[in-house]
């Protein structure tokens, strides 16, 4: 149990740093606010997560962490004719889709834990 704790704040951390960077990379304006929004909230729920299920929490910043590397790459080396609006856009979409099922997820779970003391 420790040693997934460790390899998952560690990775938690390293997903942070990886989302500070590029926010504070990209040009200031309200769509990296937004993004920063939601790199924030995907990191939260993650961490959220692992205080039910560790092995899940551990799978989903191993998934964050891969999408966000490969997007967050795009956006900010490969973003010459527009592109940068369809970099922008999957990173949005991609944090948006993983915290909205991690936050029904989250719910579920602690709906059932509850269910399970009442009976």
């Amino acid at each position: 149990m420790v040693h997934y704790d460790n390899r998952f704040w560690l990775l938690w951390i390293i997903g942070a740093i990886m989302a500070v960077s590029v926010c504070l990379c990209s040009s200031w304006s309200e769509d990296t606010l937004l993004l920063a929004v939601a790199f924030a909230l995907s990191l939260i729920a993650i961490a959220i997560i692992h205080k039910f299920r560790n092995r899940t929490a551990l799978c989903n910043i191993l998934f964050w962490l891969g999408y966000n590397a490969v997007l967050s790459y795009g956006l900010l080396f490969k973003s010459e004719g527009g592109a940068g609006l369809t970099w922008w856009f999957y990173l949005l979409f991609l944090n948006a889709l993983q915290f909205i099922t991690l936050a029904i997820y989250s719910t579920a779970l602690v709906y059932r834990k509850k269910k399970q003391k009442c009976s």
